[in-house]
Protein backbone atom coordinates (compact mmCIF):
# COMPACT_ATOMS: atom_id res chain seq x y z
CA UNK A 1 0.00 0.00 0.00
CA UNK A 2 2.85 2.37 0.93
CA UNK A 3 4.08 1.54 -2.66
CA UNK A 4 0.85 2.76 -4.23
CA UNK A 5 0.97 5.68 -2.46
CA UNK A 6 4.48 6.47 -2.78
CA UNK A 7 3.94 6.03 -6.92
CA UNK A 8 0.94 8.22 -6.82
CA UNK A 9 2.39 10.84 -4.82
CA UNK A 10 5.59 11.37 -7.89
CA UNK A 11 3.34 10.96 -10.96
CA UNK A 12 1.02 13.83 -9.33
CA UNK A 13 4.45 15.98 -9.23
CA UNK A 14 5.38 15.24 -12.00
CA UNK A 15 2.09 17.25 -13.75
CA UNK A 16 2.63 20.00 -11.70
CA UNK A 17 6.12 20.54 -12.60
CA UNK A 18 5.19 20.30 -16.34
CA UNK A 19 5.31 22.65 -18.88
CA UNK A 20 2.73 22.35 -21.39
CA UNK A 21 4.18 22.29 -25.02
CA UNK A 22 3.86 25.11 -27.64
CA UNK A 23 1.13 23.87 -29.86
CA UNK A 24 -1.42 23.63 -26.69
CA UNK A 25 -0.34 27.13 -25.35
CA UNK A 26 -3.15 29.71 -27.01
CA UNK A 27 -1.32 32.51 -29.78
CA UNK A 28 -0.49 35.20 -29.02
CA UNK A 29 -2.35 38.20 -30.16
CA UNK A 30 -0.99 41.65 -31.39
CA UNK A 31 -2.14 44.37 -30.89
CA UNK A 32 -2.37 47.42 -33.59
CA UNK A 33 -2.96 50.59 -32.42
CA UNK A 34 -2.59 53.71 -34.98
CA UNK A 35 -2.63 57.38 -34.68
CA UNK A 36 -3.08 59.57 -37.41
CA UNK A 37 -2.96 63.37 -36.80
CA UNK A 38 -6.25 65.15 -37.93
CA UNK A 39 -5.77 66.99 -41.73
CA UNK A 40 -4.97 70.22 -41.78
CA UNK A 41 -8.39 72.46 -42.51
CA UNK A 42 -8.95 73.62 -46.10
CA UNK A 43 -9.27 77.28 -46.91
CA UNK A 44 -12.70 78.32 -48.12
CA UNK A 45 -13.20 79.98 -51.36
CA UNK A 46 -13.94 83.94 -50.32
CA UNK A 47 -13.36 85.20 -53.81
CA UNK A 48 -16.47 87.20 -55.04
CA UNK A 49 -18.02 87.48 -51.86
CA UNK A 50 -18.56 90.72 -49.77
CA UNK A 51 -15.72 91.58 -47.97
CA UNK A 52 -18.32 91.58 -44.66
CA UNK A 53 -19.08 88.00 -45.48
CA UNK A 54 -15.77 86.89 -46.09
CA UNK A 55 -14.28 88.62 -42.81
CA UNK A 56 -17.21 86.50 -41.27
CA UNK A 57 -16.69 82.98 -42.67
CA UNK A 58 -12.44 83.21 -42.43
CA UNK A 59 -12.63 84.40 -38.87
CA UNK A 60 -15.13 81.75 -37.50
CA UNK A 61 -12.25 79.45 -39.03
CA UNK A 62 -10.05 81.19 -37.09
CA UNK A 63 -8.06 82.62 -39.49
CA UNK A 64 -6.31 86.37 -39.45
CA UNK A 65 -7.61 88.24 -42.32
CA UNK A 66 -5.41 91.07 -43.71
CA UNK A 67 -6.92 93.42 -46.76
CA UNK A 68 -5.51 95.87 -49.23
CA UNK A 69 -7.00 98.06 -52.15
CA UNK A 70 -6.50 95.75 -55.42
CA UNK A 71 -6.50 98.79 -57.62
CA UNK A 72 -3.52 100.42 -55.81
CA UNK A 73 -5.45 103.25 -55.13
CA UNK A 74 -4.66 102.84 -51.29
CA UNK A 75 -8.52 103.51 -50.57
CA UNK A 76 -9.57 103.15 -46.77
CA UNK A 77 -11.67 100.40 -46.25
CA UNK A 78 -13.96 102.44 -44.09
CA UNK A 79 -17.38 99.77 -45.14
CA UNK A 80 -16.89 96.64 -46.15
CA UNK A 81 -20.26 96.42 -47.14
CA UNK A 82 -18.67 98.08 -50.42
CA UNK A 83 -16.08 96.02 -51.46
CA UNK A 84 -16.15 92.63 -53.24
CA UNK A 85 -12.82 90.35 -52.85
CA UNK A 86 -11.17 90.24 -56.15
CA UNK A 87 -8.31 87.67 -54.77
CA UNK A 88 -7.22 85.22 -52.29
CA UNK A 89 -4.27 84.49 -50.34
CA UNK A 90 -3.89 81.71 -49.50
CA UNK A 91 -5.73 80.69 -52.66
CA UNK A 92 -8.94 78.60 -51.81
CA UNK A 93 -8.06 74.59 -51.30
CA UNK A 94 -4.88 75.19 -49.93
CA UNK A 95 -3.95 73.66 -46.60
CA UNK A 96 -4.99 76.36 -43.79
CA UNK A 97 -4.49 75.38 -40.35
CA UNK A 98 -6.23 77.56 -37.92
CA UNK A 99 -4.29 80.80 -37.44
CA UNK A 100 -3.79 81.46 -40.85
CA UNK A 101 -3.19 84.80 -42.16
CA UNK A 102 -4.95 85.34 -45.37
CA UNK A 103 -4.82 88.47 -47.61
CA UNK A 104 -7.81 89.68 -49.46
CA UNK A 105 -7.28 92.16 -52.19
CA UNK A 106 -10.51 94.21 -52.75
CA UNK A 107 -12.50 96.38 -55.12
CA UNK A 108 -15.52 98.24 -55.25
CA UNK A 109 -18.47 97.26 -57.86
CA UNK A 110 -18.19 100.41 -59.37
CA UNK A 111 -14.74 100.20 -59.71
CA UNK A 112 -13.99 99.75 -63.86
CA UNK A 113 -17.26 101.74 -64.59
CA UNK A 114 -15.48 104.86 -65.35
CA UNK A 115 -14.54 105.69 -69.11
CA UNK A 116 -11.04 105.87 -69.35
CA UNK A 117 -11.26 109.57 -71.27
CA UNK A 118 -11.56 112.41 -69.35
CA UNK A 119 -14.58 114.17 -69.20
CA UNK A 120 -15.09 117.41 -71.93
CA UNK A 121 -15.84 120.61 -70.62
CA UNK A 122 -19.29 121.35 -71.39
CA UNK A 123 -20.52 118.38 -71.98
CA UNK A 124 -22.57 115.75 -69.20
CA UNK A 125 -20.58 112.60 -68.80
CA UNK A 126 -22.03 109.03 -68.17
CA UNK A 127 -21.57 109.25 -64.15
CA UNK A 128 -24.11 105.92 -64.08
CA UNK A 129 -22.82 102.84 -62.08
CA UNK A 130 -20.20 105.25 -60.19
CA UNK A 131 -20.49 105.72 -56.79
CA UNK A 132 -21.85 109.10 -55.68
CA UNK A 133 -18.83 110.71 -54.56
CA UNK A 134 -17.01 109.65 -57.99
CA UNK A 135 -19.74 111.02 -60.15
CA UNK A 136 -19.79 114.24 -58.27
CA UNK A 137 -15.89 114.97 -59.61
CA UNK A 138 -16.59 114.05 -62.87
CA UNK A 139 -19.52 116.39 -63.13
CA UNK A 140 -17.55 119.11 -61.38
CA UNK A 141 -14.75 118.12 -63.91
CA UNK A 142 -16.58 118.31 -66.72
CA UNK A 143 -18.16 122.07 -65.86
CA UNK A 144 -21.31 121.49 -64.02
CA UNK A 145 -21.19 122.36 -59.95
CA UNK A 146 -24.81 122.48 -59.46
CA UNK A 147 -25.52 118.93 -58.49
CA UNK A 148 -27.92 116.91 -56.09
CA UNK A 149 -28.47 113.46 -55.19
CA UNK A 150 -31.78 111.26 -54.47
CA UNK A 151 -32.54 107.83 -52.67
CA UNK A 152 -33.78 106.18 -56.03
CA UNK A 153 -35.56 103.31 -54.04
CA UNK A 154 -38.31 106.16 -53.15
CA UNK A 155 -37.36 105.67 -49.41
CA UNK A 156 -35.97 109.30 -48.81
CA UNK A 157 -32.56 108.58 -47.42
CA UNK A 158 -30.07 111.34 -47.23
CA UNK A 159 -27.24 110.12 -48.90
CA UNK A 160 -24.55 111.25 -45.54
CA UNK A 161 -21.58 109.16 -46.68
CA UNK A 162 -21.65 109.69 -50.52
CA UNK A 163 -18.94 106.77 -51.39
CA UNK A 164 -21.38 104.38 -49.91
CA UNK A 165 -24.12 104.67 -52.83
CA UNK A 166 -24.45 103.67 -56.21
CA UNK A 167 -25.39 105.96 -58.91
CA UNK A 168 -28.78 105.13 -61.00
CA UNK A 169 -29.68 107.41 -62.93
CA UNK A 170 -28.71 110.81 -64.21
CA UNK A 171 -31.34 113.81 -64.80
CA UNK A 172 -29.25 115.27 -68.02
CA UNK A 173 -28.62 112.39 -70.14
CA UNK A 174 -24.82 111.82 -70.94
CA UNK A 175 -23.49 113.94 -74.08
CA UNK A 176 -25.64 116.56 -73.72
CA UNK A 177 -24.25 120.19 -73.39
CA UNK A 178 -27.44 121.80 -71.12
CA UNK A 179 -26.21 125.54 -69.34
CA UNK A 180 -23.61 124.81 -66.66
CA UNK A 181 -26.04 126.34 -63.82
CA UNK A 182 -28.87 123.65 -65.04
CA UNK A 183 -29.12 121.45 -61.91
CA UNK A 184 -28.03 117.95 -62.61
CA UNK A 185 -30.23 115.06 -59.95
CA UNK A 186 -28.27 111.71 -59.25
CA UNK A 187 -30.37 108.77 -58.48
CA UNK A 188 -28.67 106.63 -55.74
CA UNK A 189 -28.78 103.13 -54.14
CA UNK A 190 -26.58 101.64 -51.54
CA UNK A 191 -23.75 99.41 -51.93
CA UNK A 192 -25.34 95.92 -52.10
CA UNK A 193 -29.17 97.22 -53.16
CA UNK A 194 -30.80 96.34 -56.69
CA UNK A 195 -30.38 98.66 -59.27
CA UNK A 196 -33.05 98.58 -61.23
CA UNK A 197 -32.61 98.93 -65.05
CA UNK A 198 -29.38 100.32 -64.84
CA UNK A 199 -27.03 97.12 -64.86
CA UNK A 200 -24.98 98.44 -62.08
CA UNK A 201 -22.87 95.96 -60.20
CA UNK A 202 -23.78 97.04 -55.96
Amino acid sequence: MKIVVALLALALAGCAGEVPSPATQPPATTISVTSSAPSGSKMPKVVEMRLTDARKLLKEQGHRVAEEDETGQKREILEPLNWVVASQLPEAGAEAPSGTQVLLKVRKPTDGSASQEPPVKGAVPNVVCLDLQKAQDTLQDAGFYLLGSEDATGQRRQQVADRNWVVVSQSEPAGSTPDPKTKIVLGAVKFGEPTGGSGCKS
